[in-house]
């Protein structure tokens, strides 16, 4: 069983860099491709940003709204993961207290 899971796992993730190593890629696909990434992102950052109890909430009472802008700086200069998720933790927590 656990080498079924571990298969069935495994070919999705394999068979696309198997059969489409040989396969040119044209370049409009190429930098279509780029933005998927960004866009999955901000789909999933925008609700948790601007909507709160049910309600779009662009005020300064939103704490996450309000932790984001630092913690975009902080990710935009410190260019790491863990400093950048650290310190917006920290931002929510300080400004889920004010």
């Amino acid at each position: 069983m656990i080498i079924g899971m571990a298969l069935v796992t495994y070919i999705p993730r394999m068979l696309p860099v198997t059969l489409l190593s040989k396969v040119k890629i044209p370049d409009l696909l190429v930098r279509i491709l780029k933005f998927v990434g960004p866009a999955i992102l901000a789909s999933l950052l925008a609700p948790a940003l601007f909507i709160t109890e049910g309600a779009i909430d662009i005020s300064l009472s939103n704490s996450y709204l309000l932790a984001s802008i630092p913690t975009f700086f902080t990710a935009y200069f410190s260019k790491s993961i863990f400093t950048t998720v650290f310190l917006g933790m920290l931002y929510l927590y300080i400004f889920t207290l004010i």
